[in-house]
């Protein structure tokens, strides 16, 4: 049998990952006929098919789920022994980094400041999105590195803990103030501004509403976090929101409820394995810039 290369390894596996032809063509900064080619020469080497044919999605052969397991465990090695030897300052390239908007408006600068400090050499291409989103987009291939509330259901990824945020119903301040001659739960009752569909927040605000047997009398929707909190403080209706976020803005104030809101775990994640030594290096960074209330370094 002729000897496999690492570029071998590496289409058999993103095909596998991703589920096509195209998807690893795009992960790898090939061409599709590149790729098919590739597998042509993998099944010749191994002298067997990787891949059936015909099937959609795409599936394994006996022979393709053994070639996997060994491709798994080379690449991270790799992957980990690049990391051992790599200096920040040297690495180069270009990391997709998606994140949800409560990072972007609470520690994204810090980190993105670092990065650029420590890897001179990175390009950042970040993109803001709603939770659901950005879990897709790492999941196909489209994000590099992904900080997002975590989602433990998603698996063959690596997770660094990036700590815990409060989330509560807010309401403007001076509203808040004059509780006593209001009830909370008529004034979420009143007048919801939600985030969108899609977003963390937006699964939960209504998980709580169901378990309160509450049908908000209007319920507005807004796509941008910062927007929905001036709304709020401007008397627009109540809101979901991180209200460490909001700490220094003395137009907003929590309100307090029961049950209350358990705490977001946010996780800095990509696929694995076969990761680029400079994602691991960007991980560590977000986990050092965290604003959230660290717990343990690896989730």
């Amino acid at each position: 049998m002729m000897r496999l290369e690492f570029r071998h390894l590496e289409t058999a596996y993103w095909i596998y990952r991703l589920g096509s032809y195209g998807a690893a063509a795009d992960r790898l900064n090939t061409t599709q006929p590149n790729i098919s080619m590739r597998v042509a020469e993998v099944e010749q080497r191994i002298g067997t098919v990787v891949f059936q044919r015909g099937k959609r999605p795409i599936t394994l052969t006996a022979a393709g789920r053994e070639l996997i397991g060994y491709a798994e465990r080379i690449l991270a090695l790799r992957d980990e022994l690049s990391l051992f030897f790599e200096d920040g300052e040297e690495a180069t390239g270009r990391i997709r980094v998606g994140c949800t908007e409560t990072i972007a408006l609470w520690w994204l600068a810090d980190f993105t400041i670092d990065v650029q400090r420590v890897m001179p050499n990175i390009e950042l291409d970040i993109d803001v999105d709603i939770t659901e989103k950005t879990w897709k987009k790492l999941c196909n291939g489209t994000t590099d590195l992904a900080l997002v509330p975590d989602d433990q259901l998603q698996q063959r990824v690596i997770r660094h803990s990036l700590g815990q945020a409060s989330i509560a119903w807010m309401a403007p301040s001076d509203l808040v103030q004059r509780m006593s001659t209001l009830d909370t739960m008529n004034l979420i009752r009143r007048s919801i501004l939600s985030l969108s569909p899609g977003s963390r927040l937006y699964a939960d605000q209504f998980r709580w509403l169901d378990m309160q047997s509450i049908r908000p009398d209007r319920l507005t929707y807004c796509n941008t976090m910062s927007v929905t909190a001036r709304l709020v403080s401007e008397g627009a209706g109540v809101a979901l929101l991180p209200p460490d976020l909001f700490a220094g803005d003395n137009l907003l104030q929590e309100l307090e409820v029961q049950p209350a809101f358990d705490s977001l775990s946010f996780v800095a994640t990509y696929l694995s394995p076969a990761f680029s030594p400079s994602v691991e290096r960007i991980a560590r960074l977000a986990v050092a810039n965290s604003g959230f209330h660290l717990g343990d370094s690896q989730a």
